[in-house]
């Protein structure tokens, strides 16, 4: 946690530069840290985040990390698309994002929820891309039973009829009680960070910086079977983080999901961070940073394919 300012507000230990990208379909916005690098460790947020949600956990990694977030499209500063956010764009942009930022050397990924999806689906089908990849309570959805899917497609269809509008605040006090109410764990300082971060001042108060339409049902039937086999094709050292208090793992995966997911990655190390649900990197950004790392340590001077190990 930052110091120096007013005890209930987050002060960022390390300040961040903003710059942008004419991305395949309009700009990208990308927030830095650390020194500039010719292969950067690349941050990718989860779904209605920001690239400057990262910024508490950033406070507690190296100040020497060559560090830089993403807005997917239609997130934070990032331009929004005029017809669809469907789940391949996210990897479709990663790829472009990773031969613009990282054109000679494998690319280093840190990804939480819909961030670490993407990020673990890429190292499978670009495994020479990537170095190492840390992802941090990204399993996927559930799989949707085929007999749920018409009703699925149904929903989207009335949905584009009459889409989701903008969220809109009145105080940015009433979103960071918002996002404490659904994450028991989020510290108050944490919350209110994450609302300034998440949000642009209107007439009526904060607006939410993510397009709504990011909220649509998806018109795609994704199967667990063609994820699982994008993540069989992982090459590069992997650290999974997951929450001690979150469920997502087992929703996605099932009861036995440590096994299934070690069975398909042998590279992968696994580590439960205490005190965390779903959004650990905001709740325990210092237990993050640490198992971050030790996990980076061991990837530099670890050999490719070394069976993985649970992190104590």
């Amino acid at each position: 946690m930052g110091a120096g300012g007013p005890a209930d507000e987050y002060v960022p230990r390390r300040a961040a530069r903003l710059s942008e990208l004419d991305g395949r379909e309009g700009r990208i916005a990308l927030t830095h840290w650390g020194p500039q690098d010719a292969s950067p460790i690349l941050l990718l947020h989860g779904w209605m985040d920001c690239g400057a949600g990262f910024q508490l956990l950033v406070d507690h990694l190296p100040d020497d990390w060559p560090l830089v977030a993403v807005d997917w499209p239609g997130y934070g500063r990032s331009a929004r698309r005029a017809d669809r956010y469907w789940f391949a764009d996210h990897v479709a942009e990663l790829d472009w994002l990773v031969h613009v930022l990282s054109p000679d050397r494998p690319v280093r990924l840190i990804g939480h929820s819909m961030g670490g999806t993407v990020a673990s689906i890429y190292a499978g089908v670009r495994p020479a891309r990537v170095a190492w990849i840390a992802n941090l309570e990204g399993f996927g959805m559930p799989e949707l039973p085929h007999a749920q899917f018409p009703g699925q497609l149904e929903s989207w269809l009335d949905a584009l009829k009459s889409p989701p509008a903008a969220r809109v605040y009145p105080q940015l006090e009433a979103l960071a009680l918002a996002l404490q109410r659904a994450n028991p764990r989020l510290p108050a300082t944490h919350a209110r960070y994450l609302a300034r971060a998440w949000t642009r001042a209107v007439d009526r108060g904060f607006e939410i910086l993510a397009d709504p339409r990011q909220q649509l049902p998806t018109p795609i039937r994704y199967a667990r079977a063609d994820l699982e086999a994008c993540w069989a094709r992982v090459r590069a050292p992997l650290l999974l983080l997951y929450g001690a208090e979150s469920d997502y793992m087992q929703r996605a995966i099932g009861a036995d999901a440590l096994s299934r997911l070690r069975s398909l990655m042998p590279t992968m190390v696994a580590r439960c961070i205490a005190g965390a649900g779903h959004l650990l990197p905001h709740e325990q950004p210092a237990q993050v940073a640490r198992a971050l790392r030790e996990f980076a340590a061991a990837a530099g001077a670890a050999p490719r394919g070394e069976p993985g190990r649970d992190l104590r």
